[in-house]
């Protein structure tokens, strides 16, 4: 129910951010973690670092594998032991474009080291949640919290075990499509209608010259409207042949 309530919650918050663009994007980067080991394990808090591996089947789920490696030491002394986790998960992402939650879950190997009495694996159920803070288009901080359940160990109790782990570290995306668009491109439709805008506003200014020309009775000499000159030169009245014959006379 709890975990019902959380992806609500989670889903709610991206609800009204944009749509994220993750579809077909690589996921691939590295962590450094702190883990909390089962009390039962009588192991030393410890740091220690990872890489994970995801793919986005779309916006909103995704494919990941991770592992995860440190060096506790045993509460009582000694040498320290190697634990090694790897993990498969199904990440569910809220959506979001410079901030996105999510939460994960799936199932996790632990191999506890080579020295008794840690030289033993340990199969366990896992869930998270964790939240991706973009810094570039391609770049990201992953912060995230992760516990680890197992019904029973196989060694060193009979009842169930619990780990507690920590991360953040870097992301880098590749593929897919770009999640900020260049808001400065001009579409290919606008560009267009930029380079049309002139070549109709000619056309339209000579009908309108045509339309005035056939107001005032200019024509060309065959009947049809001549366009209008853009000079307000007068024109001189033909003078008639008689005239011009009489005036060589004088």
């Amino acid at each position: 129910m709890r975990a019902v309530t959380v992806i609500g919650v989670l889903l709610a918050a991206g609800a009204g951010t944009l749509r994220a663009q993750h579809a077909h994007q690589l996921e691939f980067g590295g962590f450094g973690s702190y883990s909390r080991y089962d009390k039962q394990f009588q192991l030393d808090n410890q740091f220690g670092g990872g890489g994970r591996l995801a793919f986005y089947l779309n916006d909103y789920l995704g494919l990941e594998v991770d592992g995860n490696l440190a060096y506790p030491f045993p509460k009582a002394g000694g040498p320290h032991t190697q634990v090694r986790t790897g993990s498969a998960s199904l990440v569910i992402n809220s959506g979001g474009t410079h901030n996105i939650l999510y939460v994960l879950g799936g199932f996790s190997y632990f191999d506890m080291g080579v020295n008794p009495p840690y030289n033993f694996h340990l199969l366990a159920g896992h869930g998270g949640l964790g939240d991706r803070i973009f810094l570039t288009d391609r770049l990201a901080l992953r912060l995230e919290a992760r516990a680890y359940y197992a019904p029973k160990s196989c060694c060193l109790s009979s009842t169930w075990v619990g780990h507690v782990l920590g991360s953040a570290g870097l992301s880098f995306f590749i593929g897919g499509r770009p999640r900020f668009p260049n808001r400065s491109a001009i579409p290919s439709s606008r560009r267009g209608a930029s380079h049309r805008k002139p070549r109709d506003q000619h056309q339209r200014a000579g009908a309108r010259r045509t339309s005035n020309a056939a107001a005032t009775g200019i024509t060309n000499g065959t009947g049809a409207p001549r366009a209008a000159c853009s000079s307000s030169r007068p024109t001189s009245t033909a003078m008639p042949s008689s005239r011009r014959s009489a005036g060589i006379g004088w």
